[in-house]
């Protein structure tokens, strides 16, 4: 889930600028929304618990969406300055 959030935020913030947005904020943003959602599960009488291996899912699967948008923005960023294409 964290993946396609993050993977999606990184798409919707490369559509609002003309520059490749910094992949650092868009991975931090994505472990904070991880973290966010742990501490609501503390809060909010659920059946859920939060759990720190969560977390730790939750910022691999923002990283991989960052590995994602790397190579994207690479292969999308080398077409623009090939005067062959």
């Amino acid at each position: 889930m964290f993946a396609v959030w993050t993977f999606l935020y990184g798409l919707y913030r490369a559509s609002k600028s003309d520059e490749p947005p910094s992949l650092w904020i868009i991975f931090i943003l994505g472990s904070f929304y991880g973290l966010i959602i742990e501490f609501l599960q503390f809060l909010v009488p659920t059946n859920r618990n939060p759990e720190a291996l969560d977390l730790v899912a939750d910022m691999f699967g923002a990283m991989a969406a960052i590995f994602l948008l790397r190579f994207l923005f690479q292969s999308i960023t080398k077409d623009r300055s090939d005067p062959t294409t």
